[in-house]
């Protein structure tokens, strides 16, 4: 039995495996893998696609802000060196740099306390703080060039040949004329004065009226003209009045068109005289300061006056300024010997304090006197009991002064030695408000210890080359 009923078992095995039930089950599975997935395996993988592409966009759009901060950290870095560098450039040729005392004697004399200015600073605003002010040597071309005749034919006169018009012979006349327009060099010294400020403007208050709406560094400069040397101790024969009056000096050439400044009454009770004749007229409000009298460097360059109202116009050195303002948490408030005010609630820390106050020689500046932050004053003035060192002086004297400082900002000032020709610029720029055009919320671009990488520092200690050569005491 146990036989038979093996037999029977074995049977049904061998009929199920050959029913067409089983083949059709076989086939539906294979139509299945031959027409794709499912919607379910389509759903799954769709959503697992989704959370991978997401992760990778998160990333690259990282990636890509990451790399937006860099760049503008890196080129608020690199303006700010080539803005420093070029302001030690132009040092080169300074004779005399103001310091606190000197330029505060001078304030009322600079373009933006002049009234019913229409320039970029004026008193209106009450934004530009007069920071790096100085006197330094401006060199004409000596091809600069000036027809005196307006008969077309006549010979065009260089600066470089002014010299040789008095009683020259036409033949070494000819042959410096057209030496000097080749690039030669003649005649006389073409080196004159020209007075160049350096400002720190705060554009935050003006509404979105200029593009960056932080801060800048402007740059201003006034001219002295070229005189006429062939009038030297020549009769002057005027026709005509006011500025730009034809005249006719003795020993130059015929029909010789010089030009003269009219008398200003800016300045009261006396008016002011200009007795030259020029070849180049000089910026309107230029006068000559008074280096060879008396005193000082310092007080002489104090007692310079404008000959009349300016009209030369700013010009934007560097833009995107840190435009934060200021306050006693960063420090700088405190006298230059005294323990400094800077707390931890401020990520910006001034390490120049006020100038110290004193009662027979000028302010100092212990600060400015250390070569670590300072211009490294060899000799430093000794107060009261000794008045032959040099002083150092920070300006602006007082950041919360809005006289001194109407910006109301530090991230442009210096120390200056005003009589070694000596300064140490301290700039700090902001490149946050880069992130942005116009620039982010005035709230928003606040430094911090956790964003101060955003607010890159420049300084740079700059001399200058020339000298006045007259000095007394």
């Amino acid at each position: 039995m146990k036989s038979l009923f093996r037999k029977i078992v074995k049977f049904w095995q061998r009929a199920i495996l050959r029913s067409p039930k089983r083949s059709i089950i076989k086939d539906d599975r294979r139509r299945q893998l031959a027409f794709g997935f499912t919607l379910i395996e389509l759903l799954v993988a769709s959503l697992i696609a989704s959370l991978l592409v997401s992760v990778m966009l998160s990333f690259l759009i990282g990636v890509l802000d990451s790399d937006r901060k860099e760049t503008a950290k890196s080129n608020a870095q690199e303006e700010l060196q080539a803005a420093i560098s070029y302001i030690s450039d132009d040092l080169q040729e300074a004779i005399y740099i103001y310091g606190a005392d000197a330029l505060a004697s001078i304030n009322d004399q600079l373009p933006h306390t002049q009234a019913g200015s229409t320039a970029t600073c004026n008193p209106t605003e009450n934004t530009c703080t007069p920071v790096l002010v100085f006197w330094k040597r401006y060199k004409y071309d000596p091809n600069t060039e000036q027809t005196y005749s307006a008969t077309p034919a006549a010979p065009r006169q260089y600066i470089g040949c002014m010299p040789y018009e008095d009683g020259t012979p036409a033949s070494t006349l000819a042959a410096c004329r057209t030496s000097a327009a080749s690039g030669a060099a003649f005649g006389r010294d073409t080196y004159t004065y020209s007075l160049v400020a350096y400002y720190l403007k705060d554009d935050t208050a003006l509404n979105g009226t200029v593009w960056s709406n932080t801060a800048r560094i402007l740059r201003w400069e006034l001219k002295d003209g070229y005189v006429a040397y062939c009038a030297s101790g020549g009769a002057i024969t005027k026709t005509g009045t006011g500025v730009g009056t034809v005249v006719s000096p003795a020993g130059c050439p015929a029909a010789a068109k010089l030009r003269t400044r009219a008398d200003s009454t800016l300045l009261p009770p006396a008016s002011q005289v200009d007795p030259n004749v020029y070849f180049i007229l000089p910026d309107q409000g230029f006068n000559r300061p008074d280096f060879a009298s008396a005193g000082t460097l310092s007080s002489l360059a104090g007692g310079w006056r404008k000959y009349a109202d300016f009209n030369n116009p700013f010009v934007t050195l560097v833009d995107l300024m840190d435009d934060t303002a200021y306050n006693v948490n960063q420090g700088g408030d405190n006298l230059a010997d005294a323990a400094s005010s800077a707390t931890s609630a401020s990520a910006i820390k001034i390490p120049i304090g006020r100038n110290v106050p004193q009662t027979v020689i000028p302010s100092t500046n212990p600060n400015c006197d250390d070569p670590s932050v300072g211009v490294g004053n060899t000799n430093p003035a000794v107060p009261i009991t000794n008045q032959s060192g040099t002083v150092t002086q920070r300006v602006p004297a007082d950041f919360s002064d809005a006289t001194i400082n109407p910006s109301r900002l530090t991230s442009f000032y210096a120390c200056v030695a005003p009589e070694n020709v000596t300064v140490r610029l301290f700039m700090r720029g902001n490149a946050i408000a880069r992130l942005a055009t116009p620039a982010v919320n005035r709230n928003q671009r606040i430094p911090t210890a956790n964003n101060l990488s955003f607010f890159p520092t420049a300084d740079v200690r700059a001399f200058g080359r020339s000298a006045v050569g007259l000095k007394t005491r």
